[in-house]
């Protein structure tokens, strides 16, 4: 049984769990003490983990609501290279800020987009998944909703040296829902939209192009909370970098290969070691985009993430990322996107995590705005 401290309070909401620290499997347990009270043996590890580790009032937290948060961000950063101002013409678009006057625009001449300082970004999202707490076993489904509104200060990229420099800094809201059609935990009576919580994240990060090269750095600052009361559970710090290199295979098709690495200051509310969840990611990924016709784009992606958890903890994680997704734009400034992904995790060591499968499958709308 896979022990993660991420997950150790997957039922105080609502007071459904009494015991901190446990595994998520054990907690599954611990909840059919409320549904079945018929086994004895789970009885005895409860009143064994009372006398091991007490009872400790601890806040609202979701399971795996910080992969959830990273696995929406990365389809967030795939649709960037898919999002542009799609003008009359069979053309493809930018796959960043200002492609087209630093390598000429791929099929087509484009009018000279008018400079603008910031963009407004609102985003909502449906999707199934088949593993909502990402665990092992145990697995629950259900549809999830997320809605996302953005703001920063973004201003047209500029010339810098022999290449265009892109800065921007900003605010991102988002607010994930569970279970809308009233679905229940397993066969209990709680509710799985009691599992409801938010993110906030403050933004800055800077990037640099050149030919086929992109180079790029940044700082999140993010807190997850619960919803709808808005308490604390868990915040991280977060600087990045990034590099990226584009091939052109046709006048349609461009594949991108790029690394992303991170490093994630954490505090999360658990009494006993509340920087459990320090670490290092490093990621590789491959992305081809393909222009279908002037109003549609189709990308699959693969992405390999490492992970080494730092703060005295030997555990390492293994995520294989992969998936495809068909996006189609109204106007330069709406967007509707369909997706289908999988998600591969392993995680071995000492302190190891739960390995789990995710099949993740939606929609969306994307309206943005630059002025």
């Amino acid at each position: 049984m896979k022990s993660d401290p991420a997950f150790s309070s997957l039922l105080a909401r609502r007071g459904h769990c009494l015991v901190r620290p446990c595994t998520l499997d054990g907690d599954f347990l611990l909840l059919r003490i409320g549904v079945n009270q018929r086994s004895l043996a789970i009885f005895l590890l409860l009143l064994l983990s009372l006398l091991l580790f007490g009872c400790w009032d601890l806040a609202a937290q979701v399971p795996g609501a910080i992969d959830q948060v990273d696995s929406a961000q990365q389809r967030r950063k795939a649709e960037q290279s898919a999002n542009s101002r799609v003008q009359e013409g069979d053309t493809a678009p930018e796959l960043f800020p200002g492609e087209s006057s630093d390598i000429g625009p791929q099929s087509v001449l484009r009018a000279k987009a008018r400079n603008t300082w910031f963009e407004a970004l609102a985003d909502v999202q449906y999707f199934y998944t088949d593993n909502m707490f990402l665990t092992e076993h145990n697995k629950q489904d259900t549809g999830v909703l997320l809605s996302t509104a953005q703001f920063a200060l973004a201003p047209t990229a500029y010339n810098l040296g022999p290449g265009l420099f892109s800065p921007r800094i900003g605010y991102r809201h988002q607010w994930y829902d569970f279970g809308l059609d009233g679905g229940k935990f397993e066969s209990s009576s709680i509710r799985l939209n009691e599992f409801d919580f938010n993110a906030q994240t403050v933004f800055g990060d800077v990037q640099w192009s050149h030919e086929n090269w992109i180079l790029e750095a940044g700082f999140d600052f993010t807190r997850l909370m619960s919803t709808p009361d808005y308490d604390e559970f868990y915040k991280e710090y977060v600087p990045r970098w990034a590099v990226q290199r584009l091939f052109s295979l046709d006048d349609k098709t461009v594949l991108s290969l790029g690394y992303e690495g991170d490093y994630r200051f954490s505090h999360g509310d658990v009494s006993f070691n509340n920087d459990f969840n320090d670490r290092t990611d490093h990621s590789f990924f491959a992305l081809c985009t393909r222009t279908l016709c002037r109003y549609a784009v189709i990308q699959p992606y693969y992405q390999f993430k490492y992970t080494r958890f730092t703060a005295d903890t030997d555990r390492q994680d293994y995520l294989h990322s992969l998936g495809i997704a068909l996006y189609c734009f109204f106007t330069p400034n709406i967007s509707l996107r369909g997706f289908v992904g999988y998600d591969i995790k392993d995680s071995d060591g000492r302190n190891h995590g739960p390995d789990y499968r995710r099949l993740d499958a939606g929609g969306g709308l994307n309206v943005t705005v630059r002025f």
